[in-house]
């Protein structure tokens, strides 16, 4: 399963209805989004997922989902538009994208609602598609929270349904965020990688045990849209200072740009810039 891909629809009111909250990547049951606390990191190993206190190490398993996770979508939605780059920067042996920084402006609210909710990001996959962890600016509710107003997260969203997220850090109009994502390699190999809005202490989350992300993005992600005016009063959103670093070093980045088959509004990225620090890709709305 690849997390941009919505494959079916269900409506928010059912979708509420079974227990199910609305996280990056669609509906997902709430038995399966999972609140971090601070002080303490996701983590993957052999056999399963847990939380661990980062202070006295101990491990609080999450016990596997009662039925098989499905992708679910409200009225339609996933991935609109985006920008990806990725396996050319990693294809040297021990190769490793350490760092990925984007800073952009809070955009004015929607003029209309709908119950829609928005999700712009910068983020780092696995290869497959199949994992991601992105510091992520919300407009609606989502399973961290939020409301009619922005607001910023950290998530880590797998396709086997799980969600991890900070609580949503209320944001203005007109601020500027900078989301960014670090990889440090242990001593035995294994990876930690943390997501945080710079200055916003409260969306930090850890996340230990990963496999490597190897593919950057750039995205904006929408469910419950029914016309133009539930976007952001504005015609897009700039993605800027983009700083992707390869082992510690800031590097240049063919970005490519792409959007979801027949786009209602209009929807596009364009690519301003590949400079690394310094890259620029906008995402039009």
């Amino acid at each position: 399963m690849n997390l941009k891909r919505i494959a079916r629809v269900l409506t928010p009111e059912v979708a509420y209805a079974q227990g199910y909250v609305r996280t990056p990547g669609g509906f997902r049951h709430k038995s399966m989004v999972h609140e971090m606390k601070p002080r303490h990191a996701v983590v993957r190993r052999a056999g399963g997922i847990g939380i661990m206190s980062l202070d006295d190490k101990q491990v609080a398993d999450i016990p596997v989902a009662p039925t098989p996770p499905e992708p679910l979508a409200g009225m339609a939605g996933g991935w609109v538009t985006w920008a990806s780059c990725g396996t050319p920067l990693t294809a040297t042996a021990g190769a490793k994208i350490t760092s990925l920084s984007t800073s952009w402006v809070v955009p004015p609210p929607p003029s209309t609602q709908s119950g829609q909710l928005i999700y712009f990001f910068n983020g780092l996959q696995d290869d497959a598609g199949d994992i991601i962890l992105q510091p992520v600016l919300q407009w609606g509710v989502s399973g961290a929270g939020g409301g009619q107003y922005w607001g910023a997260a950290s998530w880590h969203v797998d396709a086997s349904g799980h969600a991890f997220y900070t609580p949503v850090t209320r944001v203005s109009e007109g601020g500027t965020l900078t989301g960014i994502m670090t990889l440090e390699v242990q001593a035995d190999g294994s990876l930690i990688y943390t997501s945080a809005f710079v200055g916003l202490p409260g969306t930090n989350l850890v996340a230990q045990g990963l496999p490597e992300l190897t593919v950057a993005t750039q995205t904006l992600e929408a469910y419950g849209l029914t016309k133009a005016s539930d976007y952001p009063n504005a015609p897009m959103t700039a993605m800027s200072a983009i700083d992707l670093q390869v082992n510690g070093v800031s590097t240049a980045s063919q970005w490519v740009g792409d959007t979801m088959s027949n786009p209602a509004f209009g929807e596009h990225t364009n690519i301003v810039n590949n400079a690394s620090p310094g890259g620029e890709v906008n995402l039009f709305y």
